[in-house]
Order: C-alpha cells, then structure tokens, then sequence
C-alpha cells in the first residue's frame, strides 16, 4: 500500500510537471534574458569602459529593473494560479480530493513543486553569473556577494508572491478572480490608507493627508520595494516583517485547505463567513472613491461628495452581490445595503463631530522645541541642509524656525486659522497650502496643513517672512562667508537658452555681497512676487558643494552692477531677443493652460483679430518687467523669441497689466 502511494504521488508530480512545467523553462529563459545576455551586451559594445557600463548601483537588480520586477510578480502569481487549477473545477476538485492522500499531504506536494519550479531558474540562473564573472573582468556587479545578494532576495520574493497566490487559491473558487485579488491584496494596505486618509482630509479641518501618506507607506507595496532594491536593501526589520508573512500564508492556505469544500469550485469566495467581508469590503472602498472623485471635481461640494458616496457605493454593493451570486437578478437583495448605509451614516456623523478634538488641538508654546512652517509637508522629513545625488550636495533652505518670536508668530497665525474654519471653508478664492509642524519637547510631532486665501492673511505672515531667521532659512546663500573655494556664479536663463558665468574672484564677491543685500533688504512683497525671475542663480564649489537661489526681477542693485559690467544681455531676456509679443484676453479668468489647449492658441494666435500685437521695443520692455508664470490670469502675453518656433507664454498679475494693453483690449 505504501509503495502504491508514493507511485501515486509520483504520478501527481508528473502531472503536475506537464501543466505547469512550461512555467519553469520560461521563467529560466527570461532570467538569462534579462541578466546574462543583457550583461554580455552590454560588455561587448562598451568594451572596458566600465564608467559607461556601469550603473549608479552595484545590484544586479540595476540590470534590466523594470523586467526583473514584472517577472517577479507573474511568474509566482501563474505559477500559483495553475498549479492549483483544479480547486476551481468542480470536475477535478472532485477527482482530486476521492483519491487515498490526505489533503495537508496533497498541498504540500503542490507547494514544494512550485517553489521548485521557481527557485531551481534563479540558481541556475546565479550559477551562470557566477561563470559569467570568472571570465568577465566586472567584479562591481559580478562579485560572489552580489551574485548571492541577488540570488537570494530574488528567490525571497519568489516565495512571497507564490504563497500570496497560494493563499488567495484557498479564498476563492474562480481562476480568473485569484488572479485580480493577488494584485489587489498587494495594493491594498496603501491603497486603503490612501483612500481613507483623502477622504478624511474632506472632513477634518487640517488634517493633511500627505503627511501621513509620505511616512513610507510605499514600503509596504511590494513591487516598489522591490524597485527599490537596486539602491535599498531590504532592513532587518523588513526581513522579518516579510518572512512573518509569509508564514501566515503557508498556515492560512494550509488550515483553509483542509476546511475547504469540495462544492466551493467555481464559487467567488470559497468560504461563506468571508462573503459578507467581500461584499462589504468592495462597496467601501468604491463609496470612498466615488466621494473622492466627485469632491475633487467640485472643489469639495459636500452635496456632490455625498452623490458620489451613495452612488458608488450602491454601484459597488451590487457589483459584489453580482459576482457572489454569479447572476444580475439581485436588485431584490437590498436590505444588506440598507443595513450599510445606516451604518457609514453613524460612523459619518461621529467623524464630522470631531468627538477627540483633532481640529482644535494645539500645543502650547512653552511645549515647542521647533516649528516647521511652509507650504508643503514634503520637506518635514528630508534633511533641511544638504541633497546629495552621490556627486554633489546642495544646500538646500530649511524650514524648521527655533527663534521664540517666530514660533510665536506661527502658533497665533495656526490659532487665527482655527478660528476662521468657516469662513476659510466657504472660501472659493485663489489659494495656497500652508503647514504647521510642531516638534514638541517630549519629542512627538503635530502637523496640520491648510487651504487659505494667502491676502486674507497678509498681516500674519508679514512678521514671520520679514524675519531674519525667514530670510536665512529661505536664502542658504546669506549664509556663505568664504568664497575662496567658489568655483563658479552661473546665472540661468530658463526662457531664451542664454547663461553667465561669473569666474573672476572679485566679480563673484561684488555680486554676491550685492545679492545678500537685496535678500536682506527685501519686503514682504517682494518676497512673495509672482514675477517670473530674471533667471536662476546658481553658486558651485570646487568640492562639488552647491546652492541655488534666484535673481528677481526686483533686485534692481543687480541689474545696475551687471549693466555697468556690459553683460546685462548675457543675464537676462531683453526687448532685443524677442521679435514681438501677443497679448490676448481671457475673459473667463481661466487656467491660462487649458485656454491656450481649448483654442490651440500655439497655432492660431497670430491670425486672431482679437489680440494685441506688440513690436515698440520700450513697451516690450514693460511686458518683461511685469510678466509671471503664474497659470491664473485675465492677461496672458505670447512671446515670440528669434530663435524659437513657438511661443513662450505668460500671464499679468492683476495690478501690473500696462495702460497701454487695457485701453486697446
């Protein structure tokens, strides 16, 4: 009888083998592909030129990335969906599980088969690396570690992925279905976070959803942690963190394997205690879509975000009953949804009463160590001095402020802000995001971020922009002192293509010395000008150190100092570098992008009888001085440069359009 049993079990494998086999030669074939063949190549066309072969990474994940990813999400994922086919046929189902083999013998035997088939290519695919790398002089990429390194972390996430399918084989009793849930289960703990928190940002005043979306919640979606592996091993916590999952997915299928019935083949999900999970699961997360997207269309209507909360989620609940009942007759079936709905109303209310006091929690001052103050959440968390991208370090502004008048100029600009809640939420102006960080002294953190009509508020941000503590925060170049390792001053044109370079010592000190004074003497006007600068700044040291800051078109001490050098041409856009200009009026006010788009305005400008055209050189002079990239504007002016094809467009600030334009438009 034994001998019977494992003759039989023999005869699985081979079965096994001839319907999923082909999984394994493929898979082998793509890895030789994708790391071998590319590495031969490569080597072959650059020679021993090895800075031009070699990547920014000395991974072997670097080689061929994008592949090595989509091959790691779907060959474990097929290999899972076929290798356990016959769970979801009610013909072999039945077949499968009337032969004499326990089950837990029967998923074992499938499971040590497929991780075979899928770790024996990326050893032998290793093996010939290594081989590659005795004849190849590229130890950066083919050393013994490297090749391990790869080795190993490829077949870790082989494993990981092939029991994630595993266990979702068990949950479900359609092949077709496992495939999309073992795609959805990867997205789903940042794709509910994401959801969640977008939509929780409607409702509580100053909850700032990118804060807590950027506290690396990207780690845990496995395709980017994988992509990332070419500069980012994995962490020893993440190492175990995985390896526990993956635990729980042998254990789960295992147990799930046993209790499963036969009957469930063809079934959404296989068992019925689940099905209430499925059903209202789906119809959460496509209520919290639809408000998401009607909200963001309507700039936060609650009348349309509650349309979009009740349509997609009947939309939703009925999509989940279709699938489980495998029929479109389920309109009748409503009382769930019924049931449901009550529910999120419940919970909808609570949230919008704010019962732990989110909105209105703010710590003293006697608390803070330091504030972060700006109008992204983007910076919280990088270092404030320094961006290194392995050749250089920019010093980049800071945006943290420790000056106690400071904190307590931010801390009552966030109290007024508290105050005015219902009338910064009816508000429909123009706009900007304004974030308040709190480093308190027990070490924990607080951020709010809001929307705000920024000229509602001018008085309170005036004390804290005309700050010196501001000032420097927001210039690294007030800062700098020795200048005896300055390599170079470039001013950047962005528009015209043109580009100074300032080399001579004392030229470098003048202008410097002339752009501190113009930082330090700048308004709160001026610091907050939408005039598009003259150009771009840019400070580069012989050590490869670097900082950039802007010449604006306010800093006129500037421009006097390079007229007088006779290089102002070379610095900037001027009446000489443009052939005309076009000025045409927008009477809706409209994003100046999306008019240019709806009346293809690159091409149709110039035939158009309601523009102004503009040749005087004085007056095109006026249009640069006054001009700014913002995209909202009633004004917007077309510059027609020599040596470009198309336009260059721009818009006015409502207070600088010249007379000249308004009397003729």
């Amino acid at each position: 009888m034994l001998s019977k049993t494992f003759s039989f079990n023999r005869g699985i494998v081979i079965q096994d083998l001839r319907s999923v086999g082909w999984v394994f030669v493929a898979y082998f074939l793509c890895l030789l592909f994708a790391l071998p063949l590319q590495i031969l190549l490569k080597y072959s066309r650059d020679g021993h030129y090895h800075h031009i072969f070699m990547t920014d990474s000395t991974s072997l994940f670097a080689i061929s990335n994008a592949f090595q990813v989509f091959l790691l999400f779907l060959m474990p994922v097929l290999l899972s969906i076929f290798i356990f086919r016959y769970l979801q046929v009610k013909l072999t189902s039945d077949y499968m599980h009337s032969l004499p083999i326990y089950r837990g013998a029967l998923y074992h035997l499938h499971v040590i088969l497929g991780l075979l088939l899928l770790l024996v290519p990326v050893i032998l695919t290793g093996i010939v690396l290594f081989v590659l790398g005795s004849v190849i002089p590229l130890d950066e990429i083919l050393s013994i570690g490297a090749i391990l390194e790869w080795v190993a972390m490829t077949s870790f996430f082989n494993v990981f992925v092939f029991f994630a399918g595993v266990f979702v084989a068990m949950l479900t009793g359609m092949s077709v279905l496992q495939g999309a849930l073992i795609y959805i289960m990867f997205l789903f703990p940042a794709g509910i976070s994401l959801l969640v928190l977008m939509n929780l940002q409607i409702y509580w005043y100053g909850l700032s959803a990118d804060y807590y979306l950027n506290q690396n919640v990207d780690k845990i979606v496995p395709f980017i942690r994988v992509n990332e592996l070419t500069q980012t091993p994995l962490s020893g916590l993440e190492l175990a963190g995985y390896t526990m999952v993956i635990i729980f997915f042998y254990l789960s299928s295992l147990w799930m394997y046993r209790k499963r019935n036969v009957e469930a083949a063809t079934q959404a999900i296989a068992f019925r205690p689940l099905q209430p999970i499925f059903k209202y699961g789906v119809t959460f997360c496509a209520m919290l879509v639809g408000g998401l997207y009607f909200s963001a269309m309507t700039n936060n209507s609650l009348g349309w975000t509650i349309f979009g909360y009740v349509t997609a989620s009947i939309i939703g609940y009925f999509l989940a009953v279709m699938i489980l009942e495998k029929s479109w007759r389920v309109f009748t079936k409503w009382k769930g949804y019924a049931v449901y709905a009550v529910s999120v109303v419940i919970i909808g209310l609570i949230i919008q009463m704010d019962v732990v006091g989110y909105e209105k929690a703010i710590p003293q001052i006697d608390e803070i160590n330091q504030v972060y103050f700006a109008d992204s959440v983007h910076f919280l968390d990088e270092d404030e001095e320094r961006y290194t991208n392995g050749f250089e370090q920019e010093i980049r502004p800071n945006y943290f402020y420790q000056d106690e008048v400071n904190i307590k100029n931010i801390h009552s600009f966030h109290e007024q802000l508290i105050a005015d809640k219902p009338l910064i939420r009816a508000n429909n102006e123009e706009s900007r995001f304004v974030v308040f960080g709190y480093e308190l002294q027990n070490g924990e953190r607080q951020v709010r971020q809001y929307r705000i009509p920024v000229e509602d508020y001018e008085s309170l941000y005036k004390p804290i922009v005309e700050s010196q503590e501001y000032k420097q925060n927001q210039n690294p170049v007030l800062a700098v002192e020795d200048l005896s390792k300055l390599d170079r001053i470039a001013l950047n044109v962005p528009q015209g293509g043109k580009r100074l370079v300032l080399t001579d010592p004392e030229e470098m000190n003048e202008f410097h010395q002339l752009l501190k004074v113009e930082i330090e003497e700048e308004s709160y006007d001026d610091s907050f000008e939408y005039h598009a600068p003259w150009a771009e700044v840019e400070y580069l040291w012989t050590d490869n150190k670097r900082i950039r800051s802007q010449w604006k078109k306010s800093y006129v001490q500037i421009e006097e100092w390079l007229e007088q050098k006779g290089v102002l041409d070379q610095a900037r856009i001027t009446a000489d570098d443009i052939s005309h200009a076009i000025v045409i009026k927008s009477d809706e006010h409209s994003n100046i992008y999306e008019f240019i788009h709806e009346n293809n305005l690159d091409h149709t400008l110039e035939s158009r009888d309601d523009t102004l055209r503009i040749n005087n050189a004085d007056q095109l002079e006026e249009i640069l001085r006054s001009t700014t990239w913002n995209s909202e504007g009633t004004y917007i002016v077309a510059f027609y440069y020599h040596q470009h094809m198309y336009p260059d467009f721009q818009t006015f600030p409502e207070d600088d359009v010249p007379d000249f334009i308004k009397e003729q438009l």
